[in-house]
């Protein structure tokens, strides 16, 4: 039954619930600037009332209530803009990776600058003009080998800084397999916590909130699923899943049957107990959950694959991972160890292949870089095919035909000294060189030693003979510097090519010098360089596009979430305001409430 002692116990709680209100908006404003927080708001309710009438309680003028009190301290989040930034992100980390490693790219390759490889191959070809008419004079050769030899030096520059930008690439991904198997290990650790928390009754709300920022960090590195469980935990796996049967990286109930990903530090050819490489097998060497700080994490095996499953492995090179960070088959089980004479297939190896995110940015990029490094190579190894058949008149890298190349490997050329203490390449050496003119690439192909030390030995004249002609017509120089417009399929070049295979087009010109004829559907050296080049600004530019639109796109879903979940340092002012009235109001009735049991029990003596 309702009374003065009643009525002063609903000012008592109403005087708590502002009082936990207030300390609600204090809380808020005090993180008002705190990365990932999410504003929280106190639930006020009605006590319950006195009984509902019945027999023994007469019917009056209705239910008396009995107070306030905070039935919670809810987080003001919605879910939806969550999804919504965290997928955007995923996607702006994959083109701001690729952005960072683009422009990298574009910064070695020089584009069309005084010492970029354009420039020097025309200076090459200009070179070659000047010989033809001066034939006979060194100083012309000397220019010609030194040329030459300012070009093969910015191939080979080129060549080894988009190696180390590879591996700048592979570094950077190591951190981010460290970086989110940190992540996930946080994030079950809160998944527990948020759990028991709940189940007391209890609102975890800041422990969420470091959750939820976790959350936002992962989203940037791949795009995640999180399924809602119980007592507010979450399961959280990746969107791709690849072959693997369960994806789970955080569960909120048997959380240690979970996966993890581990970093391929090394990809080496299989060697047999004599040394000699195993055709289609490698040794792969990988560092549970990418801790490579210890030897003890470093796991290898064998496996057989193509050239093509190896380069994809070397692109990639995160493997899904049981909790202990030991790679594992499509329905979990561990690979287990293995020895050179029973290798894995390739399709034991489970690659975790996310579409978005700073680890696909990483992941492309790489093999970006692998297809310039491939193009770069084309152009050194056409470069020496076609310079090589025409200063020797022969389509064909073989000593009897060929008895000095210009280009040559500088990985196997070995030379002697002849008597005026000058390098020459003769016998073996000269057939050694010759043999590995297919494997010529951009990091090696250098100028003949034989030639810079005596570049007088430069094939000038029609015949090609120094000896007999001494030169005198220039008409080989001219075939050569008219390579810069001939139109050959560098394209078509891979690593097995040979100057046979290349150069199937091989007669006469009208000075009865033998060169490389047109090809119809060829193109020109500093043409095919040029094309590189632009389609590495058109890849820029659209990283740095779509960069633009998604920060756009995200700006405007963080502006809406900021909205909802922000704090509004005004609206908790005027909240404050509102708050320290009504506990003023509360305390105002107990102050009467005090008065009037002043009345009914001291008053009662006079």
């Amino acid at each position: 039954m309702a009374g003065l002692f009643s009525t002063l116990n609903i000012g008592t709680s109403g005087m708590s619930a502002q009082q936990k209100a207030i300390d609600v908006t204090s809380h808020n404003i005090a993180n008002a600037n705190t990365e990932g927080y999410t504003r929280q708001r106190a639930i006020i309710e009605a006590t319950r009332p006195y009984d509902m009438p019945s027999v023994n309680n007469a019917i009056g003028a209705g239910q008396v209530g009995t107070g306030a009190f905070v039935s919670a301290i809810q987080r003001v989040r919605d879910d939806f803009l969550d999804y919504q930034i965290r997928n955007e992100t995923s996607t702006k980390g994959t083109y701001e990776t690729r952005d960072n490693y683009l422009t990298q790219v574009e910064s070695i390759f020089n584009g069309l600058s005084d010492t970029s490889i354009s420039t020097l191959m025309g200076k090459v070809f200009n070179s070659w003009q000047s010989l033809s008419t001066q034939a006979q004079t060194s100083s012309a050769k000397t220019l010609v080998a030194q040329q030459s030899v300012a070009l093969t030096g910015e191939l080979n520059h080129t060549y080894s800084q988009l190696q180390n930008l590879k591996a700048d690439s592979q570094s950077y991904l190591n951190q981010q397999v460290v970086e989110v198997n940190s992540i996930f290990d946080q994030i079950d650790s809160l998944n527990q916590q948020i759990t028991r928390v709940k189940v007391s009754g209890s609102e975890p709300n800041d422990l969420m909130d470091k959750r939820d920022l976790l959350l936002d960090q992962l989203s940037e590195n791949f795009n995640i699923n999180i399924d809602k469980k119980s007592y507010d935990g979450i399961d959280l796996k990746p969107v791709d899943s690849g072959n693997i049967s369960d994806t789970a990286l955080v569960k909120s109930v048997d959380n240690t049957n979970v996966k993890r990903f581990s970093y391929v530090s090394a990809i080496e050819p299989a060697v047999d107990s004599d040394g000699n490489k195993i055709s289609g097998e490698y040794k792969v060497t990988y560092y549970k959950n990418g801790d490579t700080t210890s030897d003890s994490n470093k796991m290898e095996v064998y496996v057989s694959m193509t050239a093509d499953e190896a380069k994809q492995l070397d692109e990639n090179r995160v493997l899904w991972a049981n909790s202990d960070g030991i790679a594992i088959n499509a329905d979990g089980t561990a690979l287990g160890t293995t020895t050179v004479d029973t290798p894995l297939a390739f399709s034991n190896l489970n690659l975790f292949t996310p579409s978005s995110g700073n680890i696909k940015g990483a992941m492309s990029v790489q093999a970006d870089i692998d297809t310039y490094i491939d193009q770069l190579n084309n152009i050194a190894k056409a470069l020496a095919f076609t310079v090589n058949a025409v200063h020797s008149g022969s389509n064909t890298a073989d000593a009897s035909s060929d008895d000095l190349p210009f280009f040559v490997n500088g990985d196997t050329a070995v030379y002697t000294t002849d008597s005026n203490g000058n390098s020459v390449l003769t016998g073996g050496n000269l057939s050694s060189v010759l043999d590995s003119e297919s494997e010529i690439t951009a990091g090696n192909i250098t100028v003949n030693k034989e030639i810079l030390d005596d570049p007088t030995k430069i094939k000038a004249s029609t015949t090609g003979d120094t000896s007999v002609d001494g030169d005198g017509d220039g008409n080989r120089a001219l075939a050569i510097a008219q390579l810069r417009d001939k139109l050959i399929t560098i394209q078509n070049i891979n690593s097995n090519t040979s100057r046979s295979d290349f150069i199937t087009n091989f007669s006469a010109d009208d000075n009865g010098v033998m060169t490389v004829q047109n090809s119809a559907n060829g193109t020109t050296l500093e043409g095919y360089f040029k094309d590189v080049v632009n389609k590495l600004a058109v890849q820029g530019q659209e990283a740095e596009r779509v960069i633009k639109n998604q920060t756009t796109l995200l700006q405007s879903f963080q502006q809406s979430r900021a909205s909802v979940s922000g704090v509004s340092i005004d609206e908790e002012m005027a909240n404050l305001i509102q708050y320290q009235h009504a506990y003023q109001a509360n305390a105002k009735v107990i102050s009467t409430v005090d008065e009037l049991l002043d009345v009914v029990i001291n008053g009662l003596k006079k």
